[in-house]
């Protein structure tokens, strides 16, 4: 049976207004199943840095998947999970498009290469995150991207137009819209200031919706979460209705504290650090965690740099992080984080940040 999708395109300006009405997804027959559940997984892709992880967040509600102002931050394929309406939402965040010069260059695990694909295979509908802000790249989308598409175009997807927020101007958004679209969305051209002039730029032409947000301020993530849910389908629980993530504790202490690194240092400096999880405690009875971090330097005068004139770029770095972990596991964090010298691992050469 097909489901009527009302589709809004919902272009924040004062005379730009889409309207589309299409039928995509196919549900499946509703029996009265106790152990049955409205599920929906979707697999969250784009370019580097386009903002995918911190639209996740927004929409769990938790600070789940690492961020940060680099590229690359996100690794490894990260399942995020919520649970509303009867409705089991798990987003499958990936890492940005890869290529080998940059793999080497950011010192990145092998496995982010196939974390992509992996992804698509799991979902059910694919959300393409398309950062507007890049005046380089806004008028077309990244090539491997286009690609990842094609190879699965009986998955539904839908593009979802990040940074709105930093467009100096609301009028380009229907020309990135039709460049990206390549003219078409739910199989329909899109009307155009210019009916002659073909759109520019590099598009995909099978997205069945177009959603418009600002992920860093929540504008419009709201929208994207009632077209799961209305677009979900029955089947059984894939996790608990309490969970959260597929992640343990402990790694995402170490992914929160590397992303940190990452928005705190230069270059390729946060790259070539190694973060690792010493202690973790969850203290039930008084709601709180207590965790031990080391963070591995390659050289002593690079733990000097990172800690900064007195410990306070390492101290600043670390309150951060914890306020990360509160917003992530809904309770208090006592975190200590240590720089520790590849070469000199001993005591005298640990610089540490006592809480």
């Amino acid at each position: 049976m097909s489901t009527l999708v009302l589709i809004s395109l919902r272009l924040r300006t004062r005379n730009i207004k889409i309207l589309r009405t299409i039928s995509y997804s196919s549900q499946p027959k509703q029996d009265s199943i106790k152990d049955l559940c409205k599920v929906v997984n979707v697999a969250i892709i784009g370019a580097p840095n386009a903002g995918k992880s911190t639209l996740i967040n927004k929409i769990i509600e938790r600070k789940i998947c690492a961020a940060s102002n680099k590229v690359h931050t996100t690794t490894k394929l990260v399942r995020a999970i919520c649970y509303e309406d009867n409705t089991q939402i798990v987003f499958l965040d990936t890492p940005g498009i890869v290529t080998e010069k940059e793999q080497k260059k950011y010192n990145l695990p092998d496995s982010m290469l196939a974390a992509c694909q992996k992804s698509l295979r799991c979902a059910d509908v694919i959300g393409v995150v398309h950062d507007v802000s890049n005046k380089w790249t806004k008028d077309s989308l990244h090539r491997d991207v286009i690609k990842m598409l094609e190879m699965v175009k009986n998955i539904p997807s839908f593009l979802i137009i990040n940074k709105v927020d930093r467009l100096k101007s609301k009028k380009q958004l229907l020309t990135i819209i039709s460049n990206v679209t390549n003219g078409i969305i739910a199989g329909n051209p899109m009307p155009v200031a210019n009916k002659h002039k073909k759109p520019e730029g590099i598009g995909y032409s099978n997205f069945s919706d177009v959603f418009l947000v600002s992920a860093l301020n929540g504008d419009g993530v709201n929208d994207i979460k009632k077209y799961l849910i209305e677009n979900s389908k029955l089947r059984s629980l894939h996790y608990s209705q309490s969970d959260w993530s597929d992640q343990t504790p402990e790694s995402l202490i170490e992914e929160a504290v590397r992303a940190k690194f990452l928005d705190f240092l230069a270059q390729e400096i946060p790259y070539n650090l190694k973060t690792r999880l010493e202690y973790f405690d969850d203290i039930n009875h008084e709601d709180k965690i207590v965790c031990s971090v080391s963070v591995e330097c390659p050289t002593e005068r690079l733990a000097r740099l990172i800690s900064g004139a007195g410990g306070g770029r390492l101290q600043q770095i670390k309150s951060h992080v914890r306020n990360d972990l509160i917003d992530m596991f809904k309770k208090t964090v006592v975190i200590d984080i240590a720089l520790k010298v590849k070469s000199k691992p001993t005591s005298e050469e640990t610089l540490r940040v006592l809480n």
